[in-house]
């Protein structure tokens, strides 16, 4: 991602949660943050619990994030407290303040307080570090730890969405004779984006997006590439209704795996009978190596399913094994041998073996009207 590609990825994850922007410019952004996107960035369990439980008013963080930190002037400097120069007098000391006497007519003033008077008024809270006053600045650059997090919290909250077609854009509204508007009929779609791996010691991704009609049953591939030139909106527009499901879904999910389960049926899987193979080769050679060290340890070598061996070899370490006459320092030595050859074979499966993974990376209802698709 470019600079000008973060930025408007940043401020719209700003827009969608709805936090305010103080000030703006090509370089960065001053955003106080809305308390949905607080509790998602600012990793604060702590402070949201008490504002859970106390109902108190809750204050959200501002920050300035940095988008291209070379057109940003530098920060001030933050020394220690130095003496003023020569020639200059210093600040008059603050002025006494004594508490009232008791039986005294005088009233306080009425934002005067125990803690006002003896500690002076506390600044406004910006959120941060820093020092009081200061807004924290934080740059987002590809690859920075902001970035992942605003990234992390975008994934997590629109993983599952419910969209309408805009009808400021859509012409289909149809007019009754007296000159009304009819209310248009959207009909509802699942919206399913699938990544496909196909992985042994090498592997391979693919990503998937289909769409199906909960009323109809259409299934459509590439749904999301037709879904970037329709504007859509999370509001129900005006004179819209919602046309009745006829498909639940869970039934349309399973309708979806079983058109994904026949494409993939047509790929040439050469890949998963070399992978298997190979799998074969390893787990054969891992044999060699620990069957004489069990054979010297008189321990019972079990073959494992994924290889062969012949029956004389097996009798014969059958044979060698004798737990009667071996003390426990042996024991303990076959134990550990035995337990690093099933650990070995696990990984070596793990490695080499071929499978297809499918994950669901989000998932949506789009509402569209039926000439759209």
């Amino acid at each position: 991602m470019n600079t000008e590609q973060i930025r408007k990825y940043v401020l719209d994850y700003l827009e969608a949660t709805e936090c305010h922007i103080m000030e703006l410019s090509p370089a960065s952004v001053t955003v106080k943050l809305s308390e949905r996107a607080d509790r998602k960035l600012t990793n604060r369990p702590y402070y949201w619990g008490f504002v859970d439980r106390t109902g108190a008013e809750p204050e959200t963080m501002r920050f300035t994030f940095v988008f291209d930190p070379s057109a940003m002037p530098p920060d001030p400097p933050r020394g220690p407290y130095a003496p003023p120069p020569a020639g200059v007098a210093p600040a008059p000391p603050a002025a006494t303040v004594n508490a009232p006497q008791m039986g005294s007519d005088a009233n306080p003033n009425a934002g005067d307080s125990i803690l006002g008077r003896y500690f002076g008024v506390a600044p406004a809270f910006t959120g941060g570090g820093g020092g009081i006053g200061r807004i924290p600045r934080e740059d987002v650059t590809f690859g920075s730890r902001r970035l992942s997090s605003i990234m992390q919290a975008a994934h997590e909250e629109g993983r599952f969405i419910s969209l309408f077609a805009d009808h400021a854009g859509n012409q289909t509204a149809v007019r009754s004779p007296r000159g009304t508007k009819r209310s248009t009929a959207y009909e509802p779609w699942l919206l399913m984006n699938l990544n496909v791996e196909f992985a042994c010691d090498l592997k391979r991704e693919e990503i998937h997006s289909y769409g199906i009609s909960l009323v109809s049953g259409r299934i459509r591939s590439d749904f999301m590439e037709q879904l970037l030139s329709i504007s859509l909106s999370p509001k129900l527009p005006s004179n819209v209704h919602v046309a009745p499901w006829s498909l639940s879904i869970e039934q349309a999910r399973e309708a979806v795996e079983q058109q994904l389960i026949k494409l993939i049926s047509t790929y040439d899987h050469t890949w998963a009978v070399e992978a298997a193979e190979r799998l074969n080769e390893e787990l054969v050679r891992l044999q060699s190596y620990y069957e004489p060290q069990l054979q010297q340890s008189g321990a019972q070598f079990e073959i494992d399913s994924g290889t062969s061996v012949n029956k004389k070899q097996k009798e014969t370490i059958q044979a060698s094994s004798n737990p009667e006459s071996e003390d426990s320092s042996q024991r303990s030595k076959q134990e550990v041998i035995k337990q690093q050859y099933d650990m070995r074979c696990q990984e070596i499966r793990w490695q080499f073996e071929p499978r297809i993974t499918v994950h669901l990376l989000n998932a949506g209802l789009i509402h569209l009207p039926s000439t759209m698709v």
